[in-house]
């Protein structure tokens, strides 16, 4: 049985929410974090899932058990620490030192960190009486400082680490949403910069984990996907992942979703006594366990049927989210995805995959897609599958010696049927 972490032992009034959530608030993913935690004792970790998966909540909450040690009593010995950085956005090196410093030089939850390291390298390269590092007088987004971006970088990390030997224990560093600055760095013609990066945290991280540090990188869309661009356009040949454990996001077990339907239960929502036990279960099974999906039936249910949880305005909520245009924002990313991130072929071939998939009943055979599914050669084929499965499109199993393959969640399945095949 997973201890439960935090503070929250009773539902709370809580209303349905598509945006942020206080971090005291968060619900739930105590297994994960547990998880979590026993793998970066020792290493680095990967968190990959498509957006709206829960990903962000999930490492702001570890982060925030951490520096409250509200953590289970296994992981006194490592007294975890973390910090939290979203590095979407971020145009160059510069602004990553500046996300990394600002985040960190205040860091009360381990101690202050003085940076000396970093602002000796800064000071011999510029004349500079006083250094505000990311404030109003300076700042390493500079082109002064482009060419010693990597040298005051290594200077940064180096400043944190000795932070952390001498307060002793773990740090973890979550760089969130690091994927897509990397994507943005190649599309506006900065790939050399964004390989010299990941060759650099490849680099630094082995060394820094030997001094109690820990990485965790998040994303949308996964390194896998970067890295797979950067071979193929720029014959890239470096792993700056390899030996990072890749991580995946489950949804909410049963009762962590009811636990989040009870709080939105004190916020108004009326279900009848005898009925009420039945939502429950039709609203997990129609979410897939998802909690951005559940608060989204809760949301239509406030706004289109007057808070009341009954079977009959559930599936009518439901039908909105799959049949409303102005409810597909979400499922957008499903074909997005494709025309971003993969070569005009692999979409031509993973879109036919995917409208043969949410056709049928349930799991096909591997031999079957092959039959049925136009894409000339089996080699092709069996990339695409397993394209599709590694980015979190499908799932696969092993039925009688045969590799059977569906849609991972059902609710994106009926989708897109309804809206792509």
């Amino acid at each position: 049985m997973v201890e439960r972490l935090g503070f929250m032992d009773k539902p709370f009034p809580l209303l349905p929410t598509l945006g942020k959530i206080p971090v005291e608030q968060i619900i739930g993913r105590d297994a994960e974090i547990i998880k979590l935690l026993r793998l970066l004792r020792s290493q680095s970790v990967s968190v990959e899932e498509m957006r709206r998966m829960g990903k962000t909540l999930l490492v702001q909450k570890l982060a925030h058990l951490c520096n409250t040690k509200t953590l289970p009593k296994e992981f006194e010995q490592e007294d975890f620490r973390a910090q939290y950085f979203s590095f979407q956005g971020k145009q160059n090196f510069g602004e990553v030192i500046d996300t990394l410093i600002n985040g960190l030089k205040d860091f009360k939850a381990w101690y202050k960190i003085e940076f000396s390291r970093t602002y000796q390298f800064i000071r011999s390269l510029v004349s500079t009486p006083e250094i505000d590092v990311g404030g109003a007088k300076f700042s390493l987004n500079l082109p002064e400082y482009k060419k010693s971006w990597k040298e005051i970088f290594n200077a940064t990390l180096e400043d944190i680490a000795s932070a952390q030997q001498k307060a002793g224990g773990k740090l973890i560093l979550i760089f969130d949403e690091l994927p897509i600055m990397l994507w943005e760095w190649y599309k506006e013609g900065k790939h050399e910069e964004a390989i010299e990066f990941l060759d650099m945290l490849r680099e630094r991280r082995q060394a820094l984990e030997t001094k109690g540090i820990r990485f965790i990188y998040c994303g949308s869309i996964g390194i896998k996907v970067v890295l797979n661009t950067f071979r193929n356009t720029f014959k890239y040949t470096g792993e700056p992942t390899n030996e990072m454990e890749e991580f995946d996001l489950k949804p909410f077990s049963e009762k962590e979703a009811n636990f989040l339907c009870e709080c939105f239960f004190l916020s108004g929502f009326k279900a009848g006594a005898r009925e009420k036990s039945t939502c429950l279960k039709q609203i997990y099974q129609l979410s897939n366990g998802l909690p951005f999906y559940i608060a989204l039936l809760f949301n239509l249910i406030q706004t289109e049927f007057d808070y009341k949880v009954t079977a009959k305005n559930l599936k009518a909520a439901y039908h909105l989210v799959l049949n409303d245009p102005k409810h597909h924002k979400v499922f957008k990313q499903l074909i997005d995805r494709l025309e971003i991130y993969y070569s005009p072929q692999q979409k031509i071939e993973m879109v036919k995959v995917l409208n043969f998939l949410s056709g049928q009943d349930g799991p096909i055979s591997e031999e079957s897609v092959h039959h049925q599914v136009d894409i000339e050669s089996r080699e092709s084929l069996n990339e695409t599958l397993y394209i599709l499965l590694s980015d979190h499109y499908l799932k696969r199993g092993i039925d009688g010696g045969k590799r059977m393959y569906s849609f991972k969640y059902q609710i994106f399945k009926e989708w897109w049927q309804i809206n792509r095949a």
